[in-house]
């Protein structure tokens, strides 16, 4: 449930970010709640965030989000984060969520959408807190992410409806060291197995945590090395297809550093 991978400052990154054919819009329905739907925001702490020029809580666009892979300020576009990467950090819902999410009224929706950025979220904010993220010596004390939610696997258009595929890309574009100086997160950290499986393990806590109060029975152990969970009820059926057709967006799935782009048309 959570793949990492390099950004690339000369690549399409922020168009591929805020792509409106991979959003929860391409599900939308007349009767849908758009005033309350946030599908990409700015997520981390106030000095982190404000170093860039950002607001915790502020829309993702794209002019934005590629000013802060690159590590200047969205406005001024001067440096202001050390030299280094920004990483990508691919939260996956299980499918049943996606396939809730899919049939659910508005309302349900909205919420379900909440949790899932809220997993993701909370899932950055502990590796950043606990995994020695600045130069593998000592955990941020801040950080700067980008939170776009994506309904589906592979953008538009297509020869067939696609499943529904709930999942969140985590855009961290840096992290607070002991000074307040923004840094790019350690790569050699980043890239440890035991940080995808603990990150994970957070996301998948969180979001069951919300699902129960939202009234959903849990089902655990299912998945890879029966670490995942899937809400109770949802066919059998369903799970397979979507399975199925997982395979072309490989690697949103499976705790790897995988580039889940990769399988993107």
């Amino acid at each position: 449930m959570l793949t990492i991978r390099v950004l690339s400052v000369a690549g399409r990154e922020a168009e591929r970010a805020t792509e409106p054919s991979v959003s929860p819009a391409v599900f939308a329905r007349p009767e849908d709640l758009p005033d309350q739907r946030e599908h990409a925001i700015w997520s981390g702490s106030a000095e982190a965030l404000g170093a860039l020029g950002l607001q915790r809580g502020g829309e993702v666009t794209a002019p934005y989000l590629e000013a802060a892979i690159a590590g200047r300020h969205v406005r001024r576009r001067v440096r202001v984060r050390a030299e280094g990467d920004a990483y990508d950090l691919a939260f996956r819902a299980p499918d049943s969520v996606s396939w809730v999410w899919a049939q659910g009224d508005p309302a349900l929706r909205v919420d379900l959408e909440r949790s899932v950025l809220a997993a993701a979220d909370r899932c950055v904010g502990h590796l950043v807190r606990t995994r020695p993220l600045v130069d593998g010596v000592e955990p941020g004390r801040g950080y700067a992410a980008a939170l776009t939610l994506h309904a589906v696997g592979s953008p538009g258009p297509w020869t067939q409806p696609p499943p529904p595929l709930l999942h969140v890309h985590a855009y961290l574009v840096g992290v607070l060291d002991g000074a307040g100086t923004l840094r790019s997160p350690d790569y050699g950290h980043l890239y440890e197995q035991s940080l995808t499986r603990e990150g994970g393990a957070v996301g998948r806590a969180a979001l069951a945590g919300d699902l129960r109060d939202l009234g959903f029975n849990i089902t655990s152990g299912t998945g890879h090395d029966a670490r995942g969970f899937e809400v109770t009820g949802v066919p059998e059926a369903l799970l397979r297809a979507a399975q199925s057709a997982d395979k072309g967006c490989a690697g949103l799935g499976e705790e790897t550093d995988r580039d889940p782009w990769d399988y993107v048309v």
